[in-house]
């Protein structure tokens, strides 16, 4: 069964995951021309490295993957970073921790 405490500590990461992305990279910096940003790329670099050590460290299953990739989702749609930026990032993300 789920377990609510680790329901929340996944939320909480994906958040500061999310959050973190966005104080490196705002949205504004994100692109350059039709090009994502070295900074940004960087940042996504570092993000999906933290994300796969994550998953190494509480191996998540499907229900916390998922967890996971809604709750980065969402931060960064609130950020106002496109949609599908957003989705692309986090699928790049998914992928990664799928592969750890």
């Amino acid at each position: 069964m789920f377990n609510s405490k680790r329901s929340r500590d996944i939320e909480d990461f994906a958040t500061t995951l999310a959050r973190d992305l966005v104080s490196r990279c705002p949205p504004a910096a994100a692109h350059e021309d039709e090009r994502i940003s070295m900074s940004m790329a960087r940042a996504i670099d570092e993000a999906c490295a933290r994300a796969a050590g994550y998953q190494r460290e509480k191996r998540l299953g499907m229900y916390g993957k998922a967890k996971l990739g809604t709750a980065f989702k969402l931060q960064l749609k609130e950020a106002g970073y496109p949609p599908e930026f957003v989705d692309s990032l986090t699928r790049q993300l998914l992928l990664k921790i799928s592969a750890a």
